[in-house]
């Protein structure tokens, strides 16, 4: 009879399993898992506060950074705040990723959801970028070789190459310091981006649930505090320029992906982070769907009441005027989801959609004269055929427009809808809707001149057995001791042990999973690191005038190009690196950076270091040392004009 509807996938049906035992301990309405994404604007919100007060209190100077980070941690406040900035962050990352893949597993991410689904991966990598940027600026061994490794990982890219490396190694702290400065200026910018980030992700949901229940805020609240005050966010020990952290205590949350550094090439690094994000990106054209087909609304019929502009979940409708003393309702089907629920929220049959045939349910109401008229959504519970009960599915369970009870129960003993578990709705507010409807809360309004008490709203997921209520209403309608009212059949009771105690399990995560020390270099190898600034010699210069004003004219003349250097590291007479580098910048105007990892047996070894300037042969730079390197230890040897190579130590 009616057109067929989206249907329920088999891994929805698993999801539905797993909330829906939840929902017995949490009740439907403070259910965590319909509350995800709202979970982690909350944290995001702590996040943000606490971070302001850090800022407060922090130096921005990498001189003065640890100090004044480990200072915050010897108050108790401070430590407090600390914590609760890092657990947060770590919690947010947490539920943002159980969002998406409640989103991915109940189907919600593509077709019309596309927006919402793209903006969020956006906002996903936002957060890992805040995240790193707030680690770097603590600046102790975790915050050196997060930026070492993040580094070297967009050294790949021509516009870095070795510049950012070195600015972690050797003895340029004025270029680490304005680094510094860039970081926390983007750590701020970032942050601010997330406003717009988050609006793009819910701009197609009319009233997105920003914030979960009170309770859920309340715990989340309490167990923010709890987990900082038992498990005090803790620093690395403090960065040292003269050497290479050989591990750290990795943040499984944000620096997830950094263990691949020890096995994969950078290239190939690039093209899981890509690919992963790119997959991720693209993954609601990769999937086919049916889409239920969109509602119109006849013109003729509209009396411009707006209830279907405001019940609308994707703000799919919208009001033209269409005189000057009246507007009608249009609906934009590129938004529309087919849910039907503005057929339900008006009074003058003016919305229609193909899936919710009015007249021919009716007619053939009417016809058979059913015990029970059972109405049910796609993702409700499925119901055993029975003698005497006629079920028709609806697109969801709101676009049951309550003003047709009044004929149904004509020629039907009872009506009985059934829905998704309350907020786990498909299509967001069908089940809320259809609650003050049938309450009375809402327009239209379940019409008073009838038995109420012959209406059931039933609120199981398909994965629910609702065959006891449908024979409990039936006895109930057969032996004329209905209640007064509507019913309402949901998971309402909240227990008050067990609901506290679950959602406090994933927050005991979050400090074995930041302190979990990791090696990025084998302890039994030595290091040796080669790291310098080098100004060639130019071998093209500009002329002195470049305008015709004096003092926009250069008081010396500019190079315009310099030479490349070859470079040559001997150990042991034998060769370590053979290997020529380009100034930078599209002219090779600009200094060259020289970053070069060795691993090497621990041991007695002698080095020789020879740097060759292609265009002045004459220019050579030479260096040599002995030197006893132990397991897990690094030499660094980097360059000043001053004072020519040296080693910073070996540690």
């Amino acid at each position: 009879m009616a057109t067929e509807t989206v249907t329920i996938s088999s891994t929805y049906r698993f999801m539905q399993r797993i909330s829906y035992v939840l929902s017995g301990v949490y009740s439907s309405k403070l259910n965590p898992i319909y509350y995800l994404g709202a979970i982690t604007v909350f944290l995001l919100i702590i996040d943000v506060i606490s971070g302001v007060y850090l800022f407060l209190f922090y130096n921005v100077d990498p001189k003065g950074a640890y100090q004044s980070v480990e200072a915050i941690s010897a108050t108790l406040i401070g430590s407090i705040m600390r914590g609760v900035h890092r657990y947060s962050s770590d919690g947010l990352i947490l539920f943002a990723v159980l969002h998406m893949l409640h989103m991915i597993l109940t189907d919600r991410f593509r077709l019309f959801r596309w927006v919402a689904w793209v903006s969020g991966v956006a906002t996903l990598l936002i957060f890992i970028v805040i995240g790193m940027s707030g680690y770097l600026l603590v600046w102790d061994e975790r915050s050196q070789l997060t930026g070492l490794l993040t580094a070297k990982f967009f050294s790949v890219v021509p516009i870095f190459g070795h510049a950012l490396m070195s600015a972690f190694l050797g003895t340029d702290v004025k270029n680490l310091g304005g680094l510094f400065r860039i970081l926390l200026f983007g750590h701020i910018a970032v942050t601010i981006l997330l406003v717009f980030t988050l609006w793009i992700h819910v701009m197609r949901i009319s009233r997105p649930r920003l914030f979960p229940p009170r309770y859920l805020m309340i715990l989340l609240t309490i167990y923010t505090l709890a987990i900082a005050l038992i498990f005090p966010a803790r620093s690395d020990p403090p960065a040292d320029l003269g050497k290479v952290p050989f591990g750290m205590s990795l943040d499984w949350f944000y620096l997830t992906g950094f263990p691949l550094f020890k096995v994969l090439p950078l290239s190939l690094n690039w093209a899981t982070f890509l690919g992963f994000f790119g997959l991720l990106t693209v993954f609601p054209w990769l999937i086919k769907g049916r889409r239920n087909p969109p509602a119109k609304v006849v013109e003729e019929r509209c009396e411009g009441c707006k209830q279907c502009f405001e019940d609308c979940p994707y703000e799919a409708i919208y009001m033209k005027r269409v005189s000057e003393k009246e507007e009608k309702a249009f609906v934009i089907e590129d938004k529309c989801a087919g849910c039907g629920i503005c057929v339900a929220s008006c009074n003058y049959s003016a919305s229609l959609i193909p899936t919710v045939p009015h007249e021919e349910i009716l007619k053939e109401v009417e016809r058979q004269r059913p015990e029970l008229l059972l109405f049910r959504c796609p993702f409700g519970a499925e119901v055993k055929d029975r003698e005497g009960v006629m079920v028709y599915t609806l697109p969801c369970a709101g676009a049951l427009n309550t003003v047709w009870i009044r004929d149904f129960l004509k020629h039907a003993g009872g009506v009985m809808l059934i829905s998704c578990d309350g907020p786990d709705c498909y299509f967001r507010e069908g089940v809320e809707w259809t609650e003050e409807r049938f309450l009375g809360r809402r327009r239209p309004r379940l019409l008073k001149n009838i038995e109420r008490g012959r209406v059931r709203l039933v609120e199981m997921p398909n994965v629910a057995d609702v065959n006891s209520e449908v024979d409990r209403f039936l006895e109930e309608l057969r032996e004329n001791r209905v209640p007064k009212d509507v019913t309402i059949v949901s998971k309402s009771r909240l227990n008050p042990v067990l609901a506290p105690a679950i959602l406090f399990l994933p927050f005991l995560s979050f400090y074995p999973l930041t302190t979990h020390r990791i090696n990025f270099y084998p302890t039994d190898k030595a290091l040796v690191v080669m790291t310098f600034k080098y100004r060639s010699s130019p071998v093209k210069k500009a002329k002195t005038t470049y305008s015709k004003l004096k003092h926009m004219q250069a008081i010396k003349n500019i190079a315009i190009e310099r030479s490349p250097i070859d470079v040559v590291l001997l150990m042991d007479g034998k060769p370590l690196l053979k290997k020529r580098y380009n100034p930078r910048g599209m002219r090779r105007d600009s200094s060259i950076y020289v970053y070069e990892e060795f691993m090497i047996k621990p041991g007695k070894h002698n080095f020789e270091l020879r740097v060759v300037e292609t265009a002045h042969p004459e220019k050579v730079k030479k260096f040599s040392l002995n030197s006893l390197l132990k397991p897990a230890t690094s030499l660094a040897v980097t360059y000043n004009e001053e004072k020519g190579f040296f080693v910073l130590g070996v540690r």
